[in-house]
């Protein structure tokens, strides 16, 4: 018989990393609904700027800091009693900039944000995870870390090592962790201006062109919240049992690798 479970169960232990940002809200709305048991984990600025929904109260957690992540895990941990989903949002873009003119301090900041920040959180998470019995991490990597834009290379760069991390993941902690990315294409959130967490403007010295970017689209539209958890909860779910690293493209047509 067909399992058509195209959300996880109720009662699935479900944390959100960056679950302050414009998708977090929305995708910790969806899982509320779903009578999911729910974390949220985000910068201390994030939270007091964009609080998630009612009902679920906010761990504060900088992904940079390791002893952060093992007292935060650790909590979470005692609290739902173990992890069923893992879902990592977190991630920002640098300056744009040439290649040679980024600084070194920069570089390196991006880099460990959206991608060895990332790696250190599930190489402490998965043994957490590898109590449950069906487990699923969802990571977002980018379009441009497959087909990267000029003027942001390490952000390109760190996106497809999240790609990178997703096979290894894959690969290691099957079958009783599947992991998969989304790769979005730009999303209609905070985000274009620097996220919740960071100094508005930080993407860049000149404003995203939305009108721009729309006519590069297929669908003739941005991304909205909802197009991005929809795929999110299609991967954590039964439905996708036997679906195991890869990166699903959600861009509407913008990008079709």
């Amino acid at each position: 018989m067909i399992d058509l479970k195209m959300t996880p169960p109720a009662g699935n232990r479900t944390v959100i990393v960056g679950g302050c940002g414009g998708i977090g809200h929305a995708l910790a709305k969806a899982c509320q609904a779903l009578d999911h048991r729910v974390a949220v984990l985000d910068l201390p600025r994030s939270i007091e700027s964009s609080p998630p929904v009612e009902g679920i109260e906010p761990m504060p957690l900088d992904i940079t800091q390791a002893g952060q992540v093992e007292s935060t895990l650790s909590r979470v941990d005692a609290e739902l009693g173990g992890i069923d989903t893992l879902i990592n949002l977190v991630g920002f873009m640098n300056k744009r900039a040439r290649i040679e003119e980024i600084e070194d301090d920069e570089w390196a900041s991006v880099m460990d944000g959206n991608l060895e920040a990332v790696a250190r959180l599930l190489r402490r998470a998965v043994p957490i995870m590898n109590r449950a019995t069906d487990a699923s991490i969802v990571l977002i990597s980018s379009g441009m870390g497959v087909r990267p834009l000029p003027f942001s290379a390490p952000y390109s760069i760190a996106k497809a090592g999240i790609i990178a991390l997703t096979k290894a993941l894959a690969l290691e902690c099957a079958p009783r962790i599947r992991t998969n990315a989304i790769a979005p294409g730009a999303v209609q959130t905070a985000f274009l201006t620097g996220g919740t967490g960071r100094d508005p403007g930080t993407p860049g010295d000149s404003p995203f062109d939305i009108e721009a970017y729309k006519k590069t689209i297929p669908m003739r539209r941005m991304a909205e919240t909802a197009d991005i958890v929809g795929p999110i909860l299609f991967l954590a779910s039964p439905a996708a049992g036997f679906i195991n690293g890869q990166t699903l493209h959600v861009n509407g047509g913008g990008l079709m690798p």
